[in-house]
C-alpha cells in the first residue's frame, strides 16, 4: 500500500471514526479513564503500523482485536505484579496482612537499585537466576548471593520499628 497522504489521511479519518467508541469500550474493561486513553492510544498505534508497514485493512473488527490485546496484555501485566506482590510477602515477611502491599512497595523503594533490580528480577519478572546472570553478566550463585542479601534487607526495612532498633546492639 502506498504511503503518500491519501494513505495518513485514510487512517486518520478511520481514528476519528472509531477513537470515541475504542475509549469507551477500554474504560468498560480498565480501572480508571488514564488506563483507557492510554490502551486506545497503543491500540491506534499498533493498527496505524500494521497498515503503514504490512497494508492491513482498517476495519472496526481488526481494531476491536488489537484493542482487546492491548487490554490482555495489561490484564497479564497486573496479574504477574499481584503474584510478585504475595511471593515476595511470603518470602520476606510471611506474616504480612493484605494492607502491607503499600508498605512492601515503599519498603522496596529505600532500597539500593542493585537490591530493587535483583528483587524485580525475580518476583516480578520471574527470572531464574541463570536468566538474570546473563542479563547481569555475573554467575548464578553470585545472583543467589545478591538476592538473598537483597530480600533480607528488605525484611529488615519491613520490620516494626521496635525490633529494628535492637540490629546494631550486639
Amino acid at each position: 500500500m502506498g504511503h503518500g497522504p491519501e494513505h495518513a489521511d485514510a487512517f486518520r479519518a478511520f481514528y476519528r471514526a472509531y477513537y470515541g467508541l475504542l475509549l469507551t469500550v477500554a474504560e468498560q474493561r480498565l480501572d480508571s479513564h488514564q488506563e483507557a486513553e492510554d490502551a486506545t492510544a497503543d491500540a491506534f498505534q499498533v493498527a496505524w503500523r500494521r497498515y503503514t508497514d504490512d497494508g492491513a485493512a482498517l476495519t472496526l473488527p481488526w481494531l476491536y482485536q488489537i484493542l482487546r490485546n492491548v487490554i490482555g496484555t495489561e490484564y497479564r501485566r497486573r496479574a504477574r505484579s499481584r503474584r510478585a506482590d504475595e511471593r515476595i510477602r511470603e518470602d520476606v515477611a510471611p506474616e504480612t496482612p493484605d494492607d502491607m502491599k503499600i508498605e512492601t512497595r515503599i519498603a522496596l523503594r529505600g532500597l539500593s537499585e542493585n537490591d530493587r533490580e535483583v528483587l524485580y528480577m525475580a518476583y516480578w519478572e520471574d527470572l531464574t537466576s541463570d536468566e538474570m546472570a546473563g542479563i547481569l553478566g555475573t554467575t548464578p550463585g553470585a545472583i543467589r548471593v545478591r538476592l538473598t542479601r537483597a530480600r533480607d534487607r528488605l525484611r529488615r526495612r519491613l520490620a516494626p520499628p521496635t525490633a529494628r532498633e535492637g540490629e546494631g546492639d550486639g
